[in-house]
């Protein structure tokens, strides 16, 4: 006989079942998405949703480390966890596999954990996304990106909007603040608020630089189309800024990527910092109009150090394939 004494079916919010239909189509997306990686050749891997600490806190990220579901091993007297991201496993697997030489790309997919998601996020997403190692070139961004859009193409959302970034200025700038951590962190939520008022509240309280606050205010404020790079440049003539490289990069890109899909909005964003803090300086996030978050994150990081101490450099992206699947079957419940 039957265990169950109640009709009702009760599950956890932020957790979804997939009946036959809907299940159908959820495996039908996840082909789909393969075919294209595999055309990309793209190396698909599987890693376990349950791993050692040291595989899925390898990019040193406090996001990470917050985000993470810590768990006994009752059989070891332990504690394992059930991860948050893939992209930590992967850069394990990038240095099993490589050692750190060469250029290598892997794909993947598959279920993480988040139980203090963002307001418009489950906890239960179902991950998929690449990673490409070992080249610094701008084309590996590129790609990357193409690749993001190719995938969020297959939820037949006619307008995508890229929004670019490269977070080296912000970084630099922040850096040079000498800020504990406590002011960095309340700093970094400013900047995300775009709170100019009180963004220069805590330049005076803490009797910091003016050069900086008004280079901090200059960069939040310049933000939209492809033609706001013109005002950034001179923004970092002004502020003595040497480095151009990495913006001249993200023009570069933003252009090819403007040329690929007819689709395509592009906007560039400097201050952007919603991302998982192991990313580094390029930063590349998706939108779709009326989704109350972001469709698809991605960005350059460093994954980790050789015994030559050379830095195994990598980027990549990662979206939820259920977000793609709520589009398809036009579910609204994380819509405006």
């Amino acid at each position: 006989m039957s265990g169950f004494k109640s009709k009702n079916f009760n599950i956890p919010e932020g957790i979804e079942y997939y009946m036959v239909e809907e299940a159908k189509i959820f495996e039908k997306l996840k082909r789909n998405i393969s075919s294209i990686y595999t055309k990309s050749k793209y190396s698909y891997v599987i890693t376990p949703i349950f791993d050692n600490l040291d595989n899925l806190l390898s990019l040193k990220s406090t996001d990470l480390d917050n985000q993470t579901t810590f768990v006994l091993d009752k059989i070891n007297r332990t504690e394992v966890g059930i991860r948050a991201d893939i992209t930590p496993q992967i850069a394990k697997v990038d240095y099993q596999l490589t050692g750190g030489k060469g250029k290598s790309k892997y794909c993947y997919m598959g279920d993480i954990l988040r139980l203090s998601p963002g307001p418009f996020d489950r906890i239960n997403p179902f991950q998929t996304g690449v990673e490409y190692f070992g080249i610094k070139d701008k084309s590996a961004d590129v790609e990357i990106i193409k690749l993001m859009i190719d995938i969020i193409s297959l939820s037949k959302e006619q307008k995508i909007i890229i929004e670019l970034g490269d977070l080296c200025y912000l970084n630099n700038l922040i850096n040079e603040l000498n800020l504990d951590m406590e002011k960095k962190i309340r700093l970094v939520n400013l900047i995300n608020l775009k709170s100019t008022d009180e963004i220069k509240n805590f330049f005076n309280e803490n009797n910091l630089s003016k050069n900086k606050k008004k280079f901090l205010l200059d960069l939040i404020s310049l933000s939209g189309d492809i033609s706001v790079m013109k005002e950034l440049k001179k923004v970092m003539k002004y502020n003595k800024v040497k480095n151009f490289t990495a913006l001249n990069n993200l023009e570069s890109i933003a252009q090819i990527i403007q040329k690929y899909k007819s689709n395509c909005d592009i906007q560039i964003d400097l201050c952007e910092l919603h991302g998982l803090n192991y990313q580094s300086s390029l930063a590349y996030t998706a939108y779709i109009p009326n989704l109350r978050k972001e469709i698809a994150r991605g960005g350059r990081y460093l994954a980790y150090d050789t015994y030559s101490n050379n830095p195994r450099t990598a980027t990549g992206f990662s979206l939820d394939i259920k977000d793609l699947l709520d589009i398809l079957l036009q579910k609204r419940p994380y819509h405006v």
